[in-house]
């Protein structure tokens, strides 16, 4: 009897150390977004959105998102009220976290008003120098703000940028190509902002992690399934072009063996870290 009484109680204990790790398995995932137009507008709206509730089907996960300007943002990952920040570029200098595999790559594009008169020198990015350029809040790569032969200005928004553009308040302003493209189209200045082929700079956009144990199951599981959704081309539905896609090698670095898969079509090599 007395045997049997231990075992029980041998029985609960274990039930009740498990319980906690059950529950904590299935705790949410808080992740906080920039707001991006076009790329995550709101909890429920944006490209990059709709990648985030893919993910959460395919992985069974509760994600609970939320969209912040950008500095907010930052300061509400960097005090752990967030378990992710759901888009951060690889250039810029990143807080104390754990980075994912890349899921976008984001080029820094010149649009500038086509009547003013310093339009007609605009061909390239060295062609900046001496010209007011606009910078949103989001963050840069150094090779764009350690310029000191550009007089740059920040403002709050991208939405900013193209509304001084065409009051003849700035000379250019660097906004990533297509959520740039969407809100000139939102803004009706189609006609009036125009855009330089060639890129400022380019860069991946990964998603940020807590820098703890969670943090690290939740990169794994993020990680798998972006691949994925790379090598089915559910990433490439997603965003509507494969031009934006991360290359398939910065994937598949970071993952075991076992879980590479052979049917993967993935993207064009690009070189970009």
């Amino acid at each position: 009897m007395r045997k049997f009484s231990s075992i029980i109680l041998m029985a609960v204990f274990c039930l009740g150390v498990a319980m906690p790790r059950a529950r904590a398995q299935s705790a949410p995932v808080r992740i906080v977004l920039p707001y991006i137009p076009l790329m995550a507008e709101s909890p429920s709206k944006g490209f990059f959105i709709e990648m985030y509730q893919e993910i959460a089907i395919r992985t069974g996960q509760d994600f609970v998102m939320d969209v912040l300007p950008v500095r907010r943002a930052v300061q509400a990952f960097v005090s752990g009220e967030y378990d992710a920040f759901g888009a951060f570029p690889s250039l810029s200098k990143l807080p104390v976290s754990l980075a994912s595999a890349p899921y976008y790559r984001r080029d820094n594009m010149i649009f500038y008003k086509s009547d003013r008169p310093s339009a007609d020198r605009l061909t390239h990015p060295d062609d900046l120098a001496g010209l007011h350029v606009g910078l949103s809040a989001y963050h840069y790569p150094s090779v764009i703000t350690n310029r000191q032969d550009v007089n740059f200005e920040r403002v709050p928004s991208d939405q900013s940028l193209l509304n001084m553009l065409a009051y003849d308040r700035l000379d250019a302003a660097i906004i990533e190509r297509f959520s740039g493209f969407h809100l000139r189209d939102q803004l009706g200045l189609s006609d009036v902002i125009d855009v330089i082929d060639v890129a400022v700079a380019t860069e991946n956009v990964f998603t940020l992690f807590q820098a703890n144990r969670k943090g690290i199951d939740n990169r794994a599981v993020f990680n798998q399934a972006v691949y994925d959704m790379l090598c089915d081309g559910t990433l490439a539905i997603l965003f509507g072009r494969q031009d934006v896609l991360p290359e398939l090698s910065l994937l598949e670095r970071d993952l075991p063996a076992e879980s590479k898969r052979t049917d993967c079509a993935g993207s064009e090599p690009n070189s970009i870290q």
